[in-house]
């Protein structure tokens, strides 16, 4: 089940809905828009050997939800039924490098957190 991102004041929100709340053991996240490096549409597919499960679900193909440490990128978050539908949030200053979430519209949903970031730029 898609995931919903919006931009709350300074925050970009990640909001999970239904199992996906159980598997990731988390509701929701909140990331200050200054922590924000990257926005990518990117798929990143699932590395299934590269990507250590610390807290959350996994079954290649089919659902990775929660955190995974991979040696070469540190901790990351993931929810993730369908990587084509995923966006990839990469962040600085914060517990996860990055953050691969599944939302319905990947492209409406990278546009809106770059487009908080433009205008924080004109501050």
């Amino acid at each position: 089940m898609a995931g919903t991102v919006r931009i709350e004041g300074d925050d970009v929100v990640f909001e999970l809905h239904g199992v996906d709340e159980v598997l990731a053991v988390k509701r929701s996240m909140s990331v200050p828009l200054d922590h924000v490096v990257s926005v990518s549409t990117e798929n990143q597919g699932w590395k299934p050997l590269r990507q250590l499960k610390v807290v959350g679900a996994s079954i290649p193909g089919v659902v990775k939800d929660g955190r995974f440490f991979d040696p070469s990128q540190g901790l990351i978050f993931f929810e993730m039924h369908h990587p084509e539908r995923c966006i990839t949030v990469g962040l600085d200053h914060e517990t996860y490098r990055k953050v691969v979430f599944e939302v319905d519209d990947k492209e409406a949903a990278a546009e809106t957190i770059r487009k908080a970031l433009d205008s924080r730029k004109g501050r």
